[in-house]
């Protein structure tokens, strides 16, 4: 079932508010986004702690005065009244900050093989979330009023630099989810589906200098072949002086030559 949940490049500190008709210019100026399908990814969470968590209602992600949302609007109303959901954001420089003294956790956790996934985060962050950072999670199957599906993660990073014991859990959790992705990049930080990938599927030059050299022995061969044509059509005319021979023997010719060099081109 698809959960999706987002960790935006924002110019807000908060969640757009929908009452107040945000979420309009939110999409317009969010520059950058990671998306994950029903989890959220352990390098996201390490940007955070838990003094980052807000609260935001239901009813506020749709703006009140899209007509296109009116429908959804009133369902949101229905189903979540005045609930809320627990969310992340926080600043790009304080982000940072986390993320760097974590990395000793994450390096426990995988082993500095993975540190390279590490890194290419950090370097995400640093390009593309020049203001705010927004842990978008209104799409996760979570109860409404409920935090505790972030907190208990943030607390055992948190914990960690303090007190490295009774964490074995924790860990071997984090080790297990890892082992189950065939695709490591995305499990540790999700993936940007607007991004535009170069063509996997490249000209090969030793192919392409093959396919060169046979059009220019093609080409040759049919230079030759016509003069050929030419020459035998002149010799019949000035032998013959008739218009009818000359005629005749040069589309004869052309249709032998043709036929050879056609040949010969199918074989190189």
């Amino acid at each position: 079932m698809n959960h999706p949940i987002f960790l935006t490049s924002s110019h807000l500190n908060h969640m757009p508010v929908g009452s107040q008709n945000q979420w309009a210019n939110f999409f317009k100026t969010a520059s950058f986004e990671l998306e994950a399908n029903a989890f959220i990814p352990i390098l996201w969470l390490m940007l955070f702690k838990q003094d980052n968590i807000l609260w935001a209602k239901y009813t506020d992600d749709l703006d009140i005065n899209d007509e296109r949302s009116l429908d959804d609007l009133k369902d949101y109303q229905n189903t979540f009244g005045d609930h809320y959901y627990a969310y992340l954001v926080i600043d790009q420089k304080q982000a940072l900050i986390n993320l760097e003294n974590h990395q000793p956790i994450f390096t426990a956790i995988f082993g500095t093989e993975n540190n390279i996934h590490f890194e290419q985060f950090k370097s995400l962050i640093e390009q593309h979330y020049p203001q705010y950072i927004l842990l978008r999670t209104s799409g996760l199957p979570i109860h409404s009023n409920d935090a505790n599906f972030l907190i208990q993660p943030l607390q055992h990073i948190e914990n960690f630099q303090y007190d490295h014991s009774n964490h074995d859990e924790f860990f071997a959790l984090q080790r297990a989810d890892l082992a189950g992705f065939d695709d490591h990049p995305y499990f540790f930080y999700g993936v940007n589906n607007n991004v535009i990938y170069e063509p996997i599927n490249k000209v090969n030059p030793l192919q392409e200098n093959q396919s060169l050299n046979l059009a220019k022995s093609t080409g040759l061969i049919l230079i030759i072949c016509t003069s050929i044509v030419v020459i035998i059509t002149l010799v019949v005319w000035f032998t013959t002086y008739s218009i009818r021979y000359a005629v005749l023997v040069f589309l004869i010719s052309a249709m032998v030559f043709g036929f050879i060099s056609s040949k010969l081109g199918q074989q190189k």
